[in-house]
């Protein structure tokens, strides 16, 4: 078996056992999860008929958040299922999430002549928190990554094929192309035609901006455009009236012009990217140094650099031109810095004959301290923290993820002197099995303060299967009141709201408790139950007569 197809398989198996291992043992999260999983429910359920195929439902109502991609593949994982479950709406992600690690591997190959920058950059991709967190969940981003990176993988094949004096354009390679344009489009809108704009960057960069005309023959736009503006069209037509102003002009324009949600500062991503890159962030250094090096000795060995940091800089300036922002917009382009990453973390390698002593010791007492930790929390009870009440590590869960760093500390230490590449391979696998255990071990306890269920089981418990339930202010119980409690929802955005669903007949409503003194000129409310606590605490009310 030669080193390329040994590289695969461990990066393969590595994926499999972080994104794929106990996908079953948590609820959806709220807000997005349910929502999710909820409008795969009723694509699968076929409640709306043919219909429901083409116009996304959410409790009967027609939802126009998002193009109907994920949620048709979440829906026939479903199928086969009986339901979509938890397992069958994350599997999209979580399949989406081994197919990237692999195309970054494969672009590694072609981009560096080194094969350990290719695979370190898999390795460091699947192992960044971020990136293996939302591949564990019912999210679109992980999908929308997987069709932009085989997008990019594509032209940078038919870029080295030009480049190489081929005359003749690869079709094959340009229909590849587009048509992971036009998935990532039926994924998430627009923002899938963001290599697009990459490869004009990169393009340009290069002063080749002519071979533009090779990458756009006359039927490309229908491969790539097409798909989204004939979902849309079909979606129009079959929804009721005032479907395209919702979908298109209020959600996409609208979100451009005032974000409603999510407003941060213009400079939120200079600090939320490291932050969301953790544990690799540590290595940026490596990969200025190794970038600069490269620049340094010829344009031909700097031009994959120039890719790969167009391939950051495109959606970090445009979404930070936007009012709202969230730090999973940016995780389509992690195996951009994961290759940066892997790449000078591979040239630190071949340059060192061994790593500094000083190393060696700071793990050694690194994972002291960390065994020493996890006894403690061992035996003291659950760790909570004080910014996140409810959010309590058990003490199962906290002597696990010490005893797997200490292990993997000490590991580090013991191989150390043995070869060059030992100590980096063990702390990789080392974050690998920490957050494999986070993800198993610890995230169940957070269900509690997470997952819907507790209140959508006390709101079928307090009305009958015909009855509609209340939300007020929150529209993020929506998806989890009707997945967990099969019940139909109303959304109360004001106390006026309010006011009208019981002048209606409505009995129930569900808010947040500490919202409850907002309703004191709406009469006065009798709590019937709560889960969670603090200031997540919700409570299920009924106006007392």
């Amino acid at each position: 078996m030669s080193s390329h197809t040994q590289h695969r398989v461990l990066l393969l198996v590595a994926s499999a056992l972080l994104l794929c291992v106990g996908l079953s043992g948590t609820d959806f999260w709220t807000p997005d999860e349910p929502r999710y999983g909820q409008v795969a429910e009723e694509v699968r359920a076929m409640e709306q008929g043919a219909k429901g195929l083409v116009v996304l439902h959410l409790g009967g109502e027609p939802y126009t958040q998002k193009p109907p991609l994920y949620f048709w593949l979440a829906a026939l994982t479903g199928s086969v299922l009986g339901r979509v479950t938890e397992v069958a709406a994350r599997l999209p992600s979580a399949l989406a999430g081994i197919g990237t690690v692999l195309v970054t591997y494969a672009l590694g190959r072609r981009l560096f002549p080194a094969p350990g920058a290719a695979l370190f950059g898999g390795a460091l991709l699947l192992t960044s928190f971020r990136f293996a967190h939302l591949a564990r969940r019912v999210q679109l981003d992980i999908l929308l990554g997987l069709f932009e990176t085989v997008a990019l993988f594509a032209f940078w094949r038919i870029d080295q094929q030009v480049r190489s004096g081929e005359s003749r354009t690869p079709t094959g390679l340009v229909l590849l192309l587009h048509a992971m344009l036009g998935s990532a489009a039926l994924t998430k809108g627009p923002v899938g035609w963001l290599p697009g704009i990459v490869i004009i960057v990169y393009l340009a960069w290069e002063g080749r901006l002519s071979l533009l005309r090779r990458l756009l023959p006359p039927w490309a736009l229908l491969v790539s455009i097409g798909p989204v503006v004939l979902w849309t069209l079909a979606a129009t037509w079959l929804a009721p009236s005032g479907f395209f102003s919702e979908a298109v002009v209020d959600n996409l324009v609208g979100r451009i012009l005032d974000a409603g949600s999510h407003v941060r500062p213009l400079y939120y991503y200079l600090y939320q990217l490291p932050l969301d890159f953790l544990p690799w962030t540590l290595l940026w250094p490596l990969a200025w140094l190794a970038a600069r090096r490269e620049w340094r000795a010829s344009r031909e060995r700097a031009r994959p650099w120039r890719l790969l940091v167009a391939w950051v800089l495109v959606p970090l300036v445009f979404f930070s031109l936007l009012s709202g922002k969230r730090g999973l917009y940016l995780v389509p382009a992690f195996p951009a810095l994961a290759l940066m990453c892997g790449a000078g973390l591979e040239t630190w390698r071949a340059r060192r004959e061994a790593a500094p002593a000083w190393v060696g010791m700071a793990l050694g007492g690194l994972a002291t301290a960390t065994a020493a930790a996890a006894a403690i929390a061992w035996g003291t009870g659950e760790l909570e923290s004080a910014r996140y009440p409810g959010f309590a590590v058990s003490p199962t869960g906290a002597a696990a993820l010490g005893m797997t760093a200490a292990v993997g500390l000490i590991a580090g230490v013991t191989g150390w002197k043995r070869a060059r590449v030992a100590p980096i391979g063990v702390v990789i696998s080392t974050i690998l099995v920490l957050e494999l255990v986070l993800f198993t071990v610890v995230y169940p306890g957070f269900d509690a303060e997470k997952s819907p269920r507790p209140v959508a089981d006390l709101a079928a418990q307090l009305t009958t299967p015909d009855e509609t339930v209340g939300i007020f202010a929150d529209d993020g119980l929506v998806g989890g009141i009707l997945y967990y409690g099969n019940r139909s929802v109303e959304v109360l955005p004001r106390p006026q709201q309010v006011q009208s669903f019981l002048d209606r007949g409505g009995r129930y409503f569900i808010l947040d408790r500490w919202k409850l003194p907002w309703l004191d000129h709406v009469g006065r409310f009798e709590v019937h139950a709560t889960t969670r606590s603090n200031q997540r605490e919700v409570a299920i009310v009924s106006r007392i007569p």
